[in-house]
């Protein structure tokens, strides 16, 4: 802990009470934020107050839309920096991922693996106050170790409030003010979000001085009776305590979201790429006194024995049972808060790729739920895929808004998903707006894996993302051209859509070694990009990626899982002893580096370039698609081998996930952090958001990493947006010069 740089620390004290203490007090400005009034604003129905962003997308409803015109076509081009805001001083993170918060005359945002709290004065980038919860190996061990995406604002009209949740899993409330925890929430301001879940906490002890591995190797454990804390190996007991690692782990890596007076808070759980263990906590949803932090309802996001949706796990679907574990709803959240209902965007289960170890549907996985925020009781829900075996999780908070379809104004809801599909309902009743038809898919013939034989496909829109591989989808400029990349493609299994991972080694049936995957595990959409809405027009803009990747099984020699994405996890601290006769590999393998290679041919995609990806417009009160813009622009694209010599070969939209926000008559965006055309300036732009045309742009310090926001302070419209990695990040503002 480095006391020069908070303005407020709390720390978990060894026994679990939490003590405060103020450091560096004389820093803090306590009561009057610039621009504020002695009276809040109180927000209207959709959890805001018109020219602020009290909401990471806007509102409760995810819209991400803002009616503010002062920055307009006519004068984007002027704008010009008005401030940056280090996040150096407070650590280091591995990408910026925060969407700042504007209310009340403050900005508000999280930053580094720490997950700090600051306010920010919206003039001049100046700090007000931050916070910090020192959580020891709760820290050190967190499944998501980074800035969290952004903070929850509540307030009465006169109290005001953050809500902070920790990568260690604690939940903080915070004077929005001065930053200091409200001593009448939980204990001294913080509640230990690891209670409450029906498992006793025990004292913990970690091996290591490492972070836990993204495998799930190297994690905490149960610490022995009366071990201690050594403090020169930085190993044992330092008096923390926690839900037994044996059940597995649990974290968090989006804000809780407000619906009226509750705090409605989920977790996340350890990457399912290649986890060792078949076993694992699961998802969880559950509601919160906004006031005295009182846990008020619990939700299953794996239903227990006796629960609706219990019989979607065929071997059982209790905690602790082969295959149990993840259904998290990692990603952000969104709220109708007239309705009182939640929106809950649901992962998926335990192990990304082969589920051969929990046959079934396995609800909640992958679906829609929308709960009671009073009673915490199930409204509906809707699964679009059964059984996930892609990393189909939904990556986003789906968009709100009213919209009228033939004729009748409707109360509408939109999952954005990393499968290039919006799946479209009735967000009171979840009745889809336009057909989703139960369609059969490809089966797998992985051995032990049952996968589901029909998928729901929605008939509008259409999809924003390549899906699969077909002959029709591959370049044919000429003939030769044509068969080298069919015979390319026939080397991976292909399909329309949900193509089952093969194994690496050949012996799946028909003797292919690999299988096609688009969308890949990052979308379609995925959390760095997602949807906005004008809420005016009914009109959707969809930021997403498009390719072509490749997804192969084998095993893992020391996880207990009988197939994985390929790793070898042998050695780490947690996994099995490797068998007999092992020879260590020269890479561990994992990661989506060279997924897309088998899909080059002499440095050209076979893949068709097409009007997917970047970003597509929708009507929402048709289904239809109005516009497609690239991300940023078209990539020339060129090859010196002689079977291109002559063709003429058409530019392909640049890659990225865009990160689009709506104004009164804009859609502003950033191509996101390895977006745009390569070796160019990195720039924010503007569109006329009816037609797609774009009508400014302005250089930015570097590319954005996060959804920007926008807000009116003092007369003036701002822009804010987070951007770098490790040790270089900030928040910079634009706004039009004086």
């Amino acid at each position: 802990m480095k006391p020069v740089v908070l303005h407020h620390v709390i720390r978990a004290a060894l026994v679990g009470a939490l003590a405060l203490r103020a450091v560096d007090a004389q820093h803090v400005r306590p009561s009057t934020a610039p621009g504020g009034v002695g009276r809040v604003a109180l927000p209207d129905a959709r959890g805001n107050v018109a020219g602020e962003w009290r909401v990471w997308g806007a509102d409760a409803w995810s819209s991400r839309y803002s009616p503010l015109d002062q920055i307009n076509a006519q004068n984007f081009n002027r704008l010009e920096q008005a401030w940056e805001w280090s996040a150096a001083p407070f650590g280091a993170d591995e990408y910026y991922r925060t969407t700042p918060l504007y209310a009340n005359g403050r900005l508000f945002t999280v930053a580094t693996t720490r997950r700090i709290a600051a306010a920010i004065d919206p003039e001049t980038g100046e700090t007000l106050w931050s916070y910090r919860l020192e959580e020891g190996i709760r820290w050190q061990k967190a499944p998501r170790q980074f800035a969290g995406r952004g903070l929850t604002y509540w307030t009465d009209g006169t109290i005001e409030r953050i809500i902070l949740v920790t990568p260690g899993y604690h939940m903080v409330s915070l004077d929005a003010r001065t930053g200091i925890p409200d001593p009448n929430f939980g204990v001294n301001g913080v509640v230990d979000l690891q209670a409450g879940l029906g498992f006793p906490l025990v004292p913990l002890a970690v091996d290591d001085t490492g972070s836990l591995v993204i495998s799930d190797a190297a994690p905490l454990r149960r610490a022995r009776p009366g071990e201690g804390w050594d403090p020169v190996k930085r190993i044992g007991a330092d008096g923390s305590v926690g839900i037994d690692p044996v059940h597995g782990q649990i974290a968090n890596s989006s804000p809780a979201i407000m619906v009226n007076d509750v705090i409605v808070v989920g977790n996340s759980s350890i990457h399912g790429y290649y986890p060792i263990r078949v076993r694992n906590l699961p998802g969880f949803i559950r509601g919160y006194d906004v006031r005295t932090g009182r846990q008020l309802w619990k939700f299953n996001l794996v239903p227990q024995p006796g629960e609706f949706g219990a019989e979607t796990w065929e071997r059982g679907s209790k905690i602790g049972d082969e295959g149990v574990g993840k259904n998290d709803a990692w990603a952000t959240y969104s709220a109708d808060p007239a309705l009182n209902l939640v929106y809950i965007p649901v992962g998926m289960p335990l192990m990304d790729e082969y589920g051969g170890h929990r046959p079934g549907d396995n609800l909640y996985g992958n679906s829609l739920v929308a709960i009671d925020a009073k009673t915490g009781q199930r409204k509906w829900h809707f699964q679009m895929v059964h059984h996930d075996i892609w990393d189909y999780d939904n990556p986003v908070a789906p968009n709100l808004f009213d919209a009228t379809v033939n004729g009748r104004r409707r109360q509408m809801i939109s999952q954005p998903t990393k499968q290039g599909w919006l799946y479209v309902f009735d967000r009171a009743t979840g009745e889809p707006i336009w057909p989703i038809v139960e369609r059969p898919v490809p089966q797998s013939n992985v051995p032990g894996e049952k996968s589901s034989p029909t998928q729901p496909i929605p008939t509008r829109p259409a999809p924003y993302a390549q899906q699969g591989l077909e002959e029709e989808d591959l370049i044919d400029y000429t003939p030769a051209i044509r068969d080298s990349a069919l015979a390319m493609a026939r080397k991976c299994r292909m399909g329309p859509y949900y193509i089952p991972a093969v194994l690496s080694d050949g012996t799946s049936d028909g003797g292919l070694r690999c299988a096609w995957y688009a969308p890949g595990a990052s979308g379609g959409v995925n959390i760095d990009g997602g949807a906005a809405v004008d809420l005016e027009t009914g009109m959707m803009y969809v930021a997403a990626l498009s390719g072509l990747s490749t997804m192969s099984l084998q095993k893992d020699p020391c996880s207990e899982f009988r197939y994985s994405s390929p790793r070898d996890n042998c050695g780490l601290i947690g996994a099995l002893p490797p068998p007999p006769g092992y020879v260590a590999p020269e890479s561990r393998g994992g990661g989506f580096a060279g997924r897309a290679n088998a899909s080059m041919l002499h440095g050209v995609s076979i893949l068709k370039p097409k009007e997917l990806g970047g970003i597509t417009a929708y009507d929402m009160n048709t289904g239809d698609k109005r516009w497609w813009i690239p991300n940023g622009g078209m990539v020339p694209v060129t090859s010196n081998d002689p079977l291109f010599r002559g063709v003429n070969l058409p530019p392909r939209p640049a890659g990225g996930q865009a990160q689009v926000i709506v104004t009164k008559s804009l859609v502003i965006y950033g191509t996101g952090r390895s977006g745009g055309v390569p070796n160019t300036p990195p720039r924010l732009f503007a569109v006329d958001k009816a037609t797609g045309r774009e009508v400014g742009a302005v250089e930015i310090p570097s590319r954005t990493t996060a959804v920007p926001m926008t807000f009116m302070h003092r007369g003036k419209q701002y822009i804010v947006f987070a951007t770098g990695a490790g040790r270089s990040t900030s928040l910079v503002a634009l706004r039009l010069p004086d």
